[in-house]
């Protein structure tokens, strides 16, 4: 499907933005080069397909994005809820115990969107942040009753579900998202300050009620996220990563442009051994994958776009989707230190470049009508007597 997705991108290349094609032909100058160093190195035209997949959720970002243009698209408001009615769908088929506990269990008919030993994986309850800040931004701007449920859900969700990497990058998100609506004057800041001191009153009376009726739960909380405080302490789930950054990080000095590539990915792993060998290197961490695979310009590339949106965060002019779009992809630079990020992510970064570009639009056409308003003559006094005369 990725190939398929490529070569529909390559034969519509035309109907591209100059700046899209620029890109493509980038990426296309990477994909040319890993065929000839398969070709000329193993004889064939792909040594392992996955290098190539690491690469391709560029490639989703702008065909994404074309394909939002080519059919005018509005659909973040579907996003949202739909992420929101798959989440409850799947917890009441596959939810045995909720996932909320850490003790392992059997995976064998947990459903599509398990991992580490729960039932869903943080990839996934990675997408709840879409939801969690369209609801938010509605009761902000609506004051409906519903949406605050809505988006207390999703904050109850993202919380029992014990993902620490995800609750860093719920709380970089809500950041990122009070910061440009308040910029933008979306929202005033005498009213974010309110929520603010509301928001902390509301924790704490919680948590006074919680440590009298449940006394351990606050400690257990307290203690799991201080592990995002300090993930590389022994006897926690970051120490891995760490080691991975210890061990590969010196290889990719070694190839700092292109990456170990094919080599990298059928060499032993120099950590683990319950890995099968030629199986690749089973990176938890999206920066490290792209580095060590693909090297610094290989994760320049693959990260560029996030870039530019955080670039394009502290600009005026923005509405509160596209607002809501940065927030949520630019949590994707927190949460790519713990996992890789999923494909579907990338295509949300391509709809938040589509919703940009709707913005601009708007706003230049806006601007057009202004000019024209200003440069239209205004009529002298004797005409417009004669027009009240007549």
């Amino acid at each position: 499907m990725s190939l398929l997705i490529y070569a529909l991108l390559l034969v519509s290349f035309h109907k591209l933005r100059k700046s899209e094609q620029i890109y493509l032909g980038v990426i296309s100058f990477f994909v040319v080069r890993l065929v000839f160093e398969s070709l000329l190195d193993y004889g064939t035209i792909f040594q392992q397909l996955t290098l190539y997949t690491i690469l391709f959720p560029a490639i989703f970002i702008v065909f994404v994005r074309a394909l939002c243009r080519s059919y005018d698209l509005d659909i973040l408001e579907f996003l949202a809820k739909f992420y929101l009615a798959v989440y409850v769908i799947f917890m009441i088929i596959y939810g045995r115990g909720f996932s909320f506990s850490l003790n392992s269990v059997e995976m064998d008919d947990y459903g599509p969107f398990s991992g580490d030993s729960r039932i869903i994986h943080a990839r996934s309850i990675f997408m709840m942040i879409l939801p969690l800040l369209w609801f938010l931004n509605r009761y902000l701007k609506e004051r409906a009753t519903s949406a605050l449920l809505w988006f207390l859900f999703c904050v109850i969700v993202i919380v029992i579900h014990q993902h620490r990497s995800v609750w860093a990058s719920s709380l970089f998100s809500l950041g990122i998202y009070f910061f440009i609506v308040v910029r933008n004057r979306i929202i005033s800041l005498s009213k974010t300050l309110k929520i603010f001191f509301s928001a902390a009153l509301a924790i704490l009376l919680l948590a006074f009620v919680v440590s009298q009726l449940f006394p351990d739960m606050l400690t257990f909380f307290g203690e799991r996220f201080s592990e995002i405080l300090d993930p590389t302490r022994e006897d926690g789930t970051g120490k891995f990563r760490a080691d991975q950054r210890r061990v590969y990080f010196p290889m990719v000095l070694e190839r700092p442009f292109f990456g170990w590539t094919f080599e990298g990915f059928e060499m032993k792993n120099p950590l683990v051994d319950w890995w099968p060998e030629k199986t690749g290197q089973h990176f938890h961490e999206g920066f490290m994958e792209m580095l060590f695979y693909h090297g610094f310009l290989g994760l320049i590339l693959k990260y560029f776009y996030l870039l530019y949106l955080g670039f394009k965060a502290f600009f005026r002019n923005l509405d509160e989707k596209s607002g809501i779009l940065i927030a949520f992809t630019l949590a994707g630079l927190i949460f790519s230190f713990s996992y890789v990020l999923p494909l579907i992510f990338w295509g949300v970064v391509g709809i938040c470049l589509y919703y940009l570009e709707r913005t601009e639009l708007s706003l230049q056409t806006k601007n057009a009508q202004n000019i024209q308003i200003n440069i239209t003559p205004k009529p002298d006094q004797k005409t417009i007597e004669l027009i009240n005369h007549n």
